[in-house]
């Protein structure tokens, strides 16, 4: 059975959604978080050493960030990327790591349906979520996860191709191209 892209909801999305229609407060800021093992701009050794050990291909960026390239199992023809970041963040001991993709860079914000289908997908799958990050130009529709940075290498390729296959899905429905 073929899953939709269109169960995932984000606090994220919800408050963009929530901002536009003027339901938002920002009152507080939300606690610091620690810096982990890894700091921004080093690659982090523990991913290449754990992607290495199963033949996972990848690249690094100039942020010491991992891109993992998956070709989409249902259609062999699509492939998408995943960027996993090098930089962790501690909270009350557990060091965790953000897994990212984008699904699609749009010049504005999305219609209310797909934020509403965003939103609806983000109560219904239990690893990662729908976000929105604009800026005056463009605004990316990307799929995140946050895991602990101690995960055995194979379930850290797990979550990575299951990243990629929701934002291609996506992709492959909203953009109808395979750009990412």
């Amino acid at each position: 059975m073929k899953r939709s892209v269109f169960g995932v909801m984000t606090i994220v999305v919800a408050a963009a959604f929530m901002m536009l229609s003027g339901c938002v407060s920002t009152e507080e800021p939300a606690p610091a978080d620690v810096v982990g093992y890894s700091e921004a701009g080093t690659p982090d050794p523990r991913l290449s050493r754990a992607f290495d050990s199963i033949g996972i291909k990848y690249t690094t960026n100039s942020s010491g960030n991992y891109i993992v390239s998956y070709q989409m199992e249902n259609n062999p023809d699509r492939s998408h990327g995943v960027f996993v970041v090098s930089e962790t963040q501690v909270y009350r001991g557990i060091e965790m790591r953000e897994m990212w993709s984008v699904a699609a860079v749009l010049p504005s914000y999305p219609n209310e349906d797909i934020i509403r289908a965003m939103m609806s997908q983000n109560s219904t799958i239990k690893l990662g979520a729908w976000a929105i990050e604009a800026s005056d130009e463009e605004v990316w529709i990307i799929y995140t996860i946050k895991v602990p940075a101690d995960q055995p290498a194979k379930d850290i390729a797990n979550m990575i191709y299951f990243v990629a296959e929701i934002c291609d899905e996506w992709e492959e429905e909203y953009i109808g191209d395979d750009i990412y």
